[in-house]
């Protein structure tokens, strides 16, 4: 599957329908954004997300994260998805609780 069609898939798997379009607006956005950033940038870029999600007082329930990360990850290797795996887990450790 090519990278554009699977970035379209993502925004209309029907198990995000009942997520806040808010939420599904600002990470589509997000999406298009890092696929045009150069690898320099995209850090930034989670910062940002960080930044407008705190703005808009937008919060992920555990529930909308693990079907996102399901949703993303679905269509990767398993070495890729362990890859994923493993920097959530990082990234969850330096979440607040």
């Amino acid at each position: 599957m090519e990278q554009h069609d699977q970035e379209r898939s993502w925004k209309s798997d029907p198990r995000l329908h009942h997520m806040d379009a808010k939420k599904i607006a600002l990470l589509a956005s997000f999406a298009d954004e890092l696929a045009a950033a150069p690898e320099a940038q995209r850090m930034n870029l989670f910062l940002d997300l960080h930044r407008k999600m705190r703005q808009s007082n937008l919060v992920f329930s555990s529930e909308e994260r693990d079907l996102l990360f399901s949703i993303l990850t679905e269509n990767l290797s398993p070495d890729g998805r362990k890859k994923a795996e493993m920097i959530r887990r990082l990234a969850g450790q330096f979440s607040p609780k």
